[in-house]
């Protein structure tokens, strides 16, 4: 394991419009629904860290959280997870922000390596029913051999995330809600919620970890540990105006005690990427307990000129927090000033972009950016919908589990589509009385596929229904789904899957002449003998999409070269796959690239120096089969 894993990295959080997906308006009671954690153990290859050494690890994390949760929670722990390679290669931080699973588990991955003094350890937790990952990664270490469990169990409490639904909207003036606790009605949730704890808000039905961005409750009067009704009463905290949020879940955050550090910058014009320190000095006055008030206690401070760094770190207790800090710019830019609600999750500094010159006009650009992240958070969940469709199409006995996940797919794609598209209005009304020019041709041509994907989903669902209604015989009825899960395969371009599906259950048994006279078409335009297009194509499917960023840049050149040869061989299905694959690495360095400030922090700059490189030949890649593409796409 790369000991640069454990090193604290900066926080960057940016002051944006909340990009808010609209509530429902009752969302289904979790008051008696158990949560589900899955402990992920990796200890990493060292000859004192043993097999018995992991297996004790991972009997001790399961024994003590299945204790302290009781009837509120099932708990696994295992050292195998899909995600693990990802996690260990990219590290928690890059491997799970880019993830969008929605299953309903908290995955909390465990890493343990040992340095020769200390068992070093770092953990963080995915939360699928809301889709996002717990704000930082956690760090400890210890001498102690049999203190490591001890150590990496308090980390995985810190953030384990107990779930609530906001029921009731924001009552001023204190902008009080109500919020039911999942799993309220199983156990006792007061050693789980106390006075003061905080809660990050997201939208129901999932959507982008950063639209709710500067908002949280803070809790005012934890759960009533005999009425087991899981109700607690919170207040609402947001830098930007939002709709009601009655209907959305939320989720408690690990916080902590530390002094305050705020780096101020300002993103140079005309560049959606680069930023720079302040050229101006704000006066902020910074608050433990709100907005207000406090004048005794609250502090008043300016930022450095040409630095942009207010950092509120004082001797004794006047200059540290707990849990939360409300800071306020009163002078040093134009009305309206922002007031900004900040949950310490963590020691760092947490950089506050702004707009000196007129904050308002960033709300356009962010409200924008953000669409389009939703955009690509919305195909992503597609994605793993197929997948999952894919995995229990030849193991599920029961066709109405498939049909549920299916349907319920197609009803969240529906919304999320429908919602995207009344965002886009909005925001191209905003453009026209700015009189800026609102073009979005990728994000258009997502939206074209999120409504084709569905058009497959209701196909699916429908045949699947067809096959349960008319089919008495059960063999013939696993042939037909099986046939329905090949057909899902073509349409995400895997052909030789396809293939293998159909010739199986021909020689099982199944006999249908078009089905013959399909399969026989497919090998007419999937099989070659040529052993370049072979290679190629197993390095397009089996190899490219699965490189991290580390890999990239030493497989650009294959991937060309790949590329050129479907080119020669007019292999437009395997291109498309390609294309595929390129706009996904696309998409993940310019998030991971959005994460840096190389222009104000200096341990950022080599790094974002090698992402730029890489993303620079990505994208003309990606360019390069798109343009290809086009100018082919009337070729029989």
């Amino acid at each position: 394991m790369n000991p640069q894993r454990f090193q604290p990295s900066f926080r960057v959080l940016s002051l944006g419009v909340a990009l808010i997906l609209p509530a429902t308006a009752q969302a289904q009671s979790e008051l008696n629904k158990p949560y589900n954690l899955h402990i992920v153990v990796y200890v990493a290859e060292n000859r004192l860290l043993t097999d018995v050494f992991r297996d004790r690890i991972e009997r001790e994390l399961h024994d003590g959280f299945q204790a302290g949760l009781g009837d509120m929670g099932r708990v696994t722990v295992s050292h195998e997870h899909p995600r693990l390679d990802d996690v260990v290669a990219r590290g928690l931080k890059l491997s799970l922000d880019g993830w969008r699973d929605r299953r309903d588990v908290k995955t909390h991955f465990v890493l343990i390596d040992y340095s020769g003094v200390h068992y070093e350890i770092q953990t963080r937790q995915y939360d699928g029913s809301v889709g996002r990952a717990s704000p930082v990664v956690r760090r400890d270490r210890t001498r102690d051999r049999d203190f490591v469990a001890k150590a990496a169990a308090l980390l995985i409490k810190q953030d384990f995330g107990l779930l609530g639904t906001v029921r009731t909207a924001p009552a001023r003036p204190k902008e009080q809600v109500k919020v039911e606790l999942r799993g309220g009605g199983l156990g006792d949730l007061t050693r789980w919620v106390k006075k003061d704890d905080v809660f990050a808000l997201a939208p129901p039905g999932g959507g982008s970890p950063r639209a709710l961005e500067w908002s949280f409750l803070q809790v005012e009067k934890e759960p009533d540990k005999n009425a087991r009704d899981g109700l607690c009463v919170c207040r609402f905290f947001h830098r930007y105006r939002v709709p009601s949020i009655a209907g959305y879940r939320c989720i408690k955050l690990g916080t902590v005690q530390t002094p305050l550090r705020l780096h101020w910058y300002q993103k140079v014009p005309g560049s959606d990427k680069k930023a720079r320190p302040l050229d101006v000095q704000l006066m902020v006055e910074v608050r433990r307990y709100g907005f207000d008030g406090e004048d005794a206690t609250r502090l008043q401070e300016s930022t450095e000129r040409n630095g942009g760094i207010l950092e509120t770190v004082h001797e004794g207790k006047d200059g540290v927090f707990t849990n939360v800090a409300f800071v306020r710019v009163i002078s040093g830019m134009p009305d309206p000033k922002p007031q900004v609600p900040i949950a310490l999750v963590d020691d760092q500094p947490i950089a506050i972009e702004v707009n000196v010159a007129n904050d308002v006009d960033t709300l356009f650009n962010v409200s924008l950016a953000r669409w389009k992240n939703n955009v690509r958070d919305s195909l992503n969940m597609q994605d793993n919908l197929f997948e999952r469709l894919k995995t229990l199409g030849p193991k599920a006995e029961n066709r109405n589990e498939i049909i549920q996940e299916a349907e319920s797919g197609l009803k969240r794609s529906q919304k999320d589509l429908a919602d995207l598209l009344t965002e886009k209005n909005k925001i191209l009304e905003a453009a026209r009385d700015k009189k800026i020019l609102f073009q979005t041709p990728r994000e258009d041509a997502l939206l074209r596929g999120l409504k084709e994907r569905e058009q497959t989903l209701a196909q699916f669902i429908e045949e699947q229904k067809k096959i349960e209604k008319s089919e008495n015989d059960p063999q013939r009825k696993k042939w037909l789904s099986d046939i329905e899960s090949a057909r899902l395969l073509e349409k995400e371009l895997e052909i030789d899957k396809a293939i293998a599906i159909y010739e199986r259950i021909q020689k099982e048994g199944y006999k249908d002449a078009g089905l013959d006279a399909y399969v026989k078409k497919l090998h007419t335009l999937w099989d070659t003998k040529d052993a370049e297009l072979k290679e190629a194509r197993g390095f397009i499917y089996r190899v490219w999409p699965t490189l991290d960023t580390s890999r990239l840049e030493d497989n650009i050149l294959k991937a060309q070269k790949a590329f050129e040869k479907c080119k020669k061989a007019g292999d437009r299905i395997s291109i498309r796959k390609m294309l595929k694959g390129t706009e996904g690495h696309a998409d993940r360095l310019a998030k991971e690239l959005k994460e840096l400030k190389p222009e104000l922090i200096i341990d950022d700059v080599e790094p974002a120096r090698k992402l730029q490189m890489v993303s620079a030949e990505v994208i003309k890649l990606g360019a390069d089969i798109q343009g290809y593409l086009t100018a082919h796409a009337d070729d029989k």
